[in-house]
């Protein structure tokens, strides 16, 4: 079971983060400051630094802070660390608003939904917050959000910082700053494009902030950024802003230098946030930044891409008709493994088939995951088999029979799952693939061919190839390293443990060119250099295999198809090895 703190997402501020947060969201000593997550206070504590450092000396009051936390020890540890500032204990959700404000800045809660139910009765009816609608869930509703907000074209998959946003924005003045930190991932999923063209509607988008150095939560297991805002209602006003898509490749506290109680760090930081506003794009040893003009950003894109994503990736990605690009769902069918409900029951082991005598022609070959594979054509790719036993089958009197009844004892038939399907141990059919790709990646990016074809479970996608496509040519596209770019950009990294987890529509989206459209010669030229590939281990490291002759030979005929130039083919190269180690920087550092 989750901790409470992990549950309802209440991690503290680093001094740092909050530092930079504040830096870019709050501009006058005389600033009216909310935090409608306040916690204990610490970044409160910090804008009261920053007010009294703005102040020149005079002193400043606390009075123009204002914090709402609904827990009730923390909001008394808040009023104790700042005693005379305005903190509210209630829900924020239900607070009506007044004089706006001139600054909002927050870490709201990162709360995932399914978190809830593993709660104790008595947590949960304290913080009971995604009750769903009382006509299907048969509860009523006692949420943390009242009606008027539930949803408001968001889902539940969202999360409980998003409604922050919407029911933050009626307490800001016109011109006032948002500074929120945030989980980044709905920059990149399609549950986020309601709150991506919410905040194109009503701010100014100042600057979107990340960093690839350091995870700013080390237990909150979740990857985070900085959304910086500024209310504005005019359309051709905001459309015309610059909006800073900011990358940050060193630590804060290296960018910084100061510890938090020395007195030249404000400065050092608001000397920081001018370098990460510039009018246009920047990269170094230290950062990397994207500017953009907000009215060209639409709400159905990722806009993580406009961090992590070269030049040459858009240029290509808008001339793919040109160029004879197509997405994969063109050419090929991308379809999930099994959703079994109990692996251990259904993935049989040489122990459990010995032991049950399980007949045969209720067996059938499983790949569970591409741990064990170490070649692009495994010749023994696994020792599990899948029990497939079909719906009307009369089991009466077999092994297969004997071993579901022992199933049903262990009230395996009562999962939801299992018992969604009839009977509860008929696994859907599915057609044994020929090629597989991950759907989570660590740092090897491979497309086996597997001879014979297999059935494989939900970590694996099978990729079904449209007719007349040779299946060592698309086997050689699937494994180029203009694919595993383009899955490591449209990708997430959803909790911060550094997987590359990928969606089937992400993987159906990926452009590549279109085997059926190949010269005789493109087509039969990649698949040889599959094939002479196809013959050795594949590298357990990147660099590693990016080094190899025979790796380089596929990748350069992949990119020439593309119409790629030597120095833009090397970019690709880099940015894949970069955006790898990125990935898994944080997650290396994080304690274990």
């Amino acid at each position: 079971m989750p901790s409470k703190q992990r549950t309802f997402g209440q991690f503290e501020t680093p001094p740092d983060v909050a530092d930079l947060l504040l830096a870019l969201s709050l501009r006058r000593a005389t600033d009216r400051v909310l935090d409608p997550s306040c916690g204990t206070g610490l970044l409160l504590q910090r804008a009261a630094h920053w007010q009294a450092w703005l102040a020149a000396g005079d002193r400043s009051s606390l009075e123009q802070l204002w914090g709402v936390e609904l827990d009730a020890a923390a909001a008394d540890a808040a009023r104790q660390r700042l005693p005379g500032a305005n903190i509210l204990q209630q829900n924020f959700f239900t607070l009506e608003s007044g004089e706006p404000f001139d600054v909002i800045v927050g870490n709201p809660p990162y709360t995932r939904a399914e978190w809830i139910d593993r709660l104790d009765d008595r947590a949960a009816k304290q913080l009971a917050m995604f009750e769903g609608d009382p006509k299907t869930s048969g509860r009523p509703r006692n949420a943390i959000i009242p009606a008027q907000l539930w949803n408001k074209g968001l889902n539940r998959r969202s999360g409980l910082h998003t409604y922050f946003f919407l029911h933050g924005a009626r307490f800001l003045r016109e011109g006032g700053r948002f500074g929120f930190v945030m989980p980044n991932n709905w920059l990149d999923v399609a549950y986020g494009e309601a709150l991506k063209q919410f905040l194109l509607e009503q701010f100014r988008i100042i600057a979107l902030i990340e960093s690839t150095a350091e995870r700013w939560f080390e237990e909150a297991r979740v990857n985070t950024c900085l959304v910086i805002l500024e209310k504005c209602s005019d359309r051709k006003t905001r459309d015309a802003h610059l909006v800073r898509f900011v990358q940050l490749r060193q630590e804060l506290a290296r960018l910084v230098l100061y510890s938090s109680d020395h007195s030249a760090r404000l400065s050092a930081v608001e000397a920081l946030t001018v370098r990460l506003l510039p009018a246009q794009d920047r990269t170094s040893e230290t950062v990397r930044i994207r500017v953009m003009s907000q009215g060209t950003l639409r709400a159905r894109e990722k806009w993580g891409l406009l961090w992590r994503a070269p030049a040459i990736y858009h240029q290509v990605r808008r001339q793919a008709a040109t160029r004879r690009l197509a997405p994969l769902k063109q050419w090929a069918t991308v379809q999930r493994g099994f959703t079994t409900g109990a692996n251990t029951f259904f993935y049989l082991t040489d122990e459990t088939v010995e032991k049950w005598q399980i007949e045969p022609h209720f067996r059938h070959p499983l790949l569970k995951s591409l741990r064990n594979v170490h070649t692009l054509k495994p010749e023994t790719a696994t020792s599990l088999e899948v029990l497939m036993i079909p719906p009307t089958t009369e089991l009466a009197g077999t092994a297969a029979g004997d071993y579901v009844a022992w199933g049903e004892q262990q009230g395996l038939h009562q999962r939801p799952t299992c018992r969604a399907r009839q009977p509860w141990y008929a696994l859907p059919h599915q057609e044994p693939a020929a090629l597989v790709l991950a759907k989570g990646i660590w740092e090897r990016h491979l497309a086996p061919m597997l001879e014979p074809p297999m059935l494989v479970d939900q970590q694996l996608y099978q990729v079904f190839l449209r007719p007349g496509i040779s299946l060592a040519t698309a086997a050689a596209l699937l494994n180029s390293t203009w694919l595993a770019l383009q899955l490591e950009l449209h990708g997430r990294v959803n909790f911060g443990e550094g997987v590359l987890w990928l969606a089937g529509y992400e993987v159906e989206s990926c452009l590549l060119p279109d085997p059926r459209y190949l010269t005789v010669q493109q087509s039969t030229q990649l698949a040889e250099l599959f094939e002479a590939l196809s013959g050795r281990l594949v590298a357990p490291d990147l660099a590693t295999e990016l080094a190899r002759a025979d790796r380089q030979a596929l990748d350069q005929a992949v990119f020439r198809v593309i119409g790629l130039s030597q120095t833009e083919a090397i970019i690709i190269v880099e940015t894949l090895a970069e955006r790898i180690a990125a990935r898994q920087a944080p997650a290396r550092r994080a304690p274990t």
